[in-house]
C-alpha cells in the first residue's frame, strides 16, 4: 500500500485530480471502480515510447543524488540545478536538466528482485518472476509460458482501437518492377578493356603484416598500397584508413565487435596460413585469387598509383567486383561469421551482409570515379561470434571499362516528410529497437510470451549511427542498413507469399489464421511496401532532426522510435545500451566496476542526448500531449561504492519517470532515504508503472488476457500512479 501524507503531496506540486486519485483509494478495488470518473488523462495517450537502460542505471549517480551522503556513497559526481525548482540532478545531463519540468520523476520504485533477467522480466511483464527473491541462477530463457511484454499486452488490449481495422492498400513491389542491374559488368553498353587483380597484380602473392591496433604501422609499399592495419572497438567509429595524420577515417563501428585477433593479412592464400576456398560455396581446398584474414584488418591502395602503374593513368571510371564468404578453416565452428566492405575515400560504398560459415558467398561491388584517392577494403566480424571468424575476399579486380556505368546509391540528404498516420493497421502493433535483450542467453518478458508468436516484437535496427561499444544480438533483427538489393528483397517476399499454403495454421483455427495472415501481412509490406519501408525511413526526417538526436545509435534509435509513434504503432521500446550484458563488459548500465568514468565518458552522454532531444522533440511539435514517454531500467545500483570504484545489483530502491500525455511536468513523486536505500515516500512497483501506462492509453484496468490453454488472467493487479495533471 502506499504511503504518504497530503502535505507531501501538495509539497511535490501535484495537481488536486491527482490528489484525490491518491488519497481516497483505500483499496485497489477501489481505485479501479473510480480512476476513470471524471479523469480526462484516462485514454490520453495515443502511443507510448518506453525509454530501457539495460543492466540498471544507478539512481544515485543520476536522479536522486545524495551530496549530503559519505564520500562512499555519494560518489564522484556533482549536481545540477533543472527546470524544476529545488530539484538537481547529475551534472552529467545538462540538457535533460533544461528539459526536467515537462517530466514527473517518481524517486521510490522497488521489488525483490537482483537478477538482471527477473528484474527486467518484472519491469517488462510487470508481474513477478518465478523464484523472485533467489538470487542469479541459471537463466529461465524465453517460453510461451512467460507473461507478455509491456508492448504485446498493449497490443491485445487495444486490439479493437479502430486505426488498427482500417487497413491501407499498400503496394507492393515485384522482382519484375525493379529496374536495377544486379552486375556493375551487365550494364547495357559496358565493355571490359583491362581487368588487374589487387591480390595477385598490385599486392602480390604473400602475407603482410597488419601492425597494431590504432597505431597505422602496418605494411606499406610506399606505392600504390598505402596500409594494411587492424581495427579496435575503441577507435571504430573514426578508424584511421591511411598513414596520413589528415587522412580519411571510417565510422564502422557497427561492424566491430571486440580486439580479439589471429595471424597476417593474406594475399592468395590466407593470413593464417592456407589456400583460399569459400565453406558456403562448397570450394575445395586449393589455391584461388584474394585476400584473407581473420576479422577486423583492412588494405588501403592508392587509387593515383594504382591508375598510374597498372592502368596507363586513365580517368575512366573503374568497376570493383568481389566475392565475401567465410574461409575453410580446420576446426571453424558453424557460429564463425565475418562480412566485407568496401570504402572509398573513408565513406560506405559496399558492405556485405553478415554470412555464417556455411552461407554462399556474396558479391559486392563499388564503382571508383576518377576523383577518388583511396579505396579500402575491409574484413570484419560484423555480429558477436567471439570465435576466430577466417574471412576471404575472393576475385578482387578492378576493371577499366568502357560504356557508362551505373551510378550507385549514394547517401541520400535528410528531407522533412511527414509519416503517414493511417499505416497503423499495415504495421507490427509492438517494435523493439535496435535488437533484442540478452543476458547469458535472450532475455525472457521482452516477447508475446503465452500470447503466442503474432504478438512478439518486431526488433529494428536503425541502420546507422555509432554503436554501443560491447556485443548485440543479431539474430531476428531487421537491419534498415541497405545491404540488399530491391530486387532481392521482392523475391524474399514472394518466397515468404508461397509458403502461406504450407503452415499448419492456414488450416487450423480461423480466428488464429487470420492473427497470423494479419502478422505475416505486416512483415511482407515491411519488405516490399514502399509507403510502409517509408515509416522506417530516417533520411525523410530533417537536417535540424538528425542534428538535435546525434550521430550515435541511441539518437538514431529513438529518432525511429518517434516516427514509428507518428505512424501509429501503440508502444515502441528503444534500449539505450548494448544488447548483451556479456559480464558487465560493454556500453551497458551494469557498472559493477569503474562506475563513474564509464557513466561520464560512454553512458550518460549518449542517454542525455537522445532522451533530451526526444522531449524536445515532442514538445515543440505538440506531439507530448499525446504521446507517453516512460524512462525504465531493471533496478538501481548500490548506495555504497565497492573496492571496484563500481556499484552492485539493487532492487530495493530505482527511480523512473515519464512525460507527456497528461503527466504533470515538473512534479517528484516519492522518496528514499538519505543513502537512497528504500523508498520512505509513496513506495510503488513495476506492476504500478504498468497500471500508468495502460491508464493513459485507455486500457481497462479489469482487462483480461488468456493464455495458451485460455485460461484467463487479469492483465495487471497495480494502481496509477498519481502523476497526471
Amino acid at each position: 500500500m502506499f504511503r504518504t501524507s497530503r502535505r507531501q503531496i501538495l509539497r511535490l506540486g501535484l495537481s488536486s485530480t491527482a490528489l484525490s486519485q491518491w488519497g481516497s483509494f483505500s483499496t485497489i478495488a477501489a481505485a479501479e471502480s473510480s480512476e476513470r470518473v471524471g479523469d480526462s488523462t484516462f485514454g490520453r495517450a495515443r502511443n507510448v515510447i518506453v525509454m530501457f537502460c539495460w543492466g540498471g542505471m544507478s539512481h544515485l549517480d543520476t536522479f536522486d543524488m545524495k551530496p549530503l551522503a559519505g564520500s562512499d556513497v555519494r560518489g564522484e559526481f556533482n549536481s545540477i540545478a533543472t527546470t524544476i525548482p529545488g530539484y538537481y540532478i547529475s551534472e552529467h545531463l545538462p540538457l535533460m536538466a533544461r528539459q526536467m519540468h515537462h517530466l514527473a520523476v517518481v524517486r521510490s520504485v522497488h521489488h525483490g528482485s537482483a537478477d538482471h533477467r527477473k528484474a527486467a522480466y518484472w519491469n517488462l511483464t510487470g508481474h513477478s518472476p518465478t523464484n523472485a527473491a533467489g538470487g542469479v541462477v541459471a537463466p529461465q530463457l524465453p517460453s510461451r509460458k512467460d507473461w507478455p511484454s509491456i508492448g504485446a499486452q498493449v497490443a491485445i488490449a487495444m486490439r479493437n482501437d479502430a486505426r488498427f481495422h482500417q487497413r491501407k492498400n499498400v503496394q507492393r513491389v515485384r522482382p519484375e518492377d525493379v529496374v536495377e542491374h544486379e552486375r556493375l559488368l551487365e550494364a547495357p553498353g559496358v565493355k571490359v578493356l583491362r581487368r588487374v587483380s589487387l591480390s595477385t597484380d598490385v599486392l602480390g602473392p604473400g602475407m603482410y603484416s597488419p601492425g597494431t591496433f590504432n597505431k597505422q604501422d602496418g605494411y606499406t609499399n610506399k606505392s600504390t598500397v598505402e596500409l594494411i592495419g587492424m581495427i579496435s572497438k575503441a577507435a571504430a567509429s573514426s578508424a584511421p584508413l591511411t598513414r596520413q595524420s589528415d587522412g580519411p577515417t571510417a565510422d564502422v563501428s557497427r561492424f566491430v565487435i571486440g580486439d580479439s585477433t589471429a595471424g597476417q593479412w593474406g594475399s592468395d592464400t590466407h593470413g593464417r596460413g592456407g589456400p583460399l576456398c569459400l565453406v558456403g560455396d562448397g570450394e575445395p581446398a586449393e589455391a584461388h585469387a584474394g585476400f584473407g584474414c581473420h576479422a577486423n584488418k583492412f588494405i588501403t591502395f592508392n587509387l593515383l598509383e594504382v591508375r598510374k602503374q597498372h592502368f596507363a593513368g586513365t580517368n575512366r571510371p573503374l568497376a570493383l567486383t568481389l566475392k565475401v564468404g567465410m574461409n575453410r578453416f580446420a576446426g571453424m565452428p558453424p557460429t564463425a561469421a565475418g562480412m566485407g566492405s568496401i570504402w572509398i575515400d573513408g565513406k560506405e560504398a559496399a558492405v556485405s551482409e553478415v554470412l555464417s560459415r556455411d552461407y554462399k558467398s556474396q558479391t559486392i561491388e563499388a564503382v571508383i570515379r576518377p576523383e577518388a584517392k583511396f579505396l579500402t577494403l575491409a574484413m570484419l566480424n560484423g555480429d558477436r561470434s567471439t570465435n576466430y571468424d577466417d574471412i576471404a575476399l575472393r576475385d578482387v579486380n578492378l576493371h577499366e571499362v568502357e560504356g557508362e556505368l551505373p551510378e550507385q546509391i549514394e547517401e541520400e540528404t535528410p528531407k522533412s516528410k511527414a509519416v503517414d498516420k493511417n499505416l497503423a493497421a499495415n504495421l507490427p502493433r509492438t517494435i523493439s529497437i535496435p535488437y533484442p535483450l540478452a543476458d547469458r542467453g535472450l532475455l525472457n518478458g521482452q516477447f508475446g510470451g503465452f500470447l503466442g508468436l503474432e504478438y512478439d516484437p518486431v526488433f529494428v535496427h536503425p541502420g546507422a549511427g555509432t554503436s554501443f561499444k560491447g556485443i548485440s544480438p543479431a539474430s531476428g533483427t531487421i537491419d534498415l542498413t541497405p545491404r540488399v538489393s530491391q530486387r532481392r528483397l521482392a523475391e524474399r517476399g514472394l518466397l515468404l507469399e508461397g509458403l502461406d499454403h504450407n503452415f499448419e495454421w492456414a488450416r487450423d483455427d480461423e480466428h488464429a489464421s487470420f492473427r497470423h495472415k494479419a502478422s505475416h501481412d505486416q512483415a511482407v509490406n515491411m519488405l516490399l511496401s514502399p509507403e510502409v519501408q517509408s515509416a522506417f525511413d530516417l533520411t525523410e526526417e530533417s537536417e535540424n532532426m538528425h542534428d538535435l538526436y546525434g550521430d550515435h545509435v541511441a539518437g538514431k534509435s529513438t529518432l525511429l522510435a518517434r516516427r514509428l509513434a507518428d505512424a501509429g504503432v501503440p508502444l515502441v521500446t528503444v534500449n539505450l545500451s548494448v544488447g548483451d550484458l556479456n559480464g558487465a563488459s560493454g556500453d551497458n548500465w551494469d557498472t559493477h566496476g569503474n562506475n563513474f568514468n564509464r557513466l561520464k565518458n560512454d553512458l550518460l552522454p549518449r542517454w542525455d542526448r537522445a532522451a533530451s532531444a526526444l522531449i524536445q522533440d515532442l514538445v515543440q511539435s505538440g506531439r507530448i500531449e499525446s504521446t507517453l514517454v516512460v524512462f525504465l531500467t531493471e533496478f538501481g545500483r548500490t548506495p555504497k561504492i565497492n573496492g571496484g570504484a563500481g556499484r552492485d545489483h539493487f532492487p530495493s530502491c530505482y527511480t523512473v519517470s515519464f512525460a507527456g500525455a497528461g503527466v504533470n511536468g515538473g512534479s517528484i513523486l516519492g522518496k528514499s532515504d538519505k543513502t537512497g536505500s528504500k523508498p520512505i515516500e509513496a513506495a510503488c512497483m513495476p506492476k504500478d508503472i504498468h497500471a500508468t501506462v495502460f491508464h493513459s492509453l485507455g486500457i481497462d484496468p479489469h482487462f483480461e488476457i488468456h493464455d495458451q490453454e485460455d485460461r484467463p488472467f487479469r492483465m495487471c493487479e497495480g494502481r496509477p500512479l498519481p502523476i497526471f495533471s
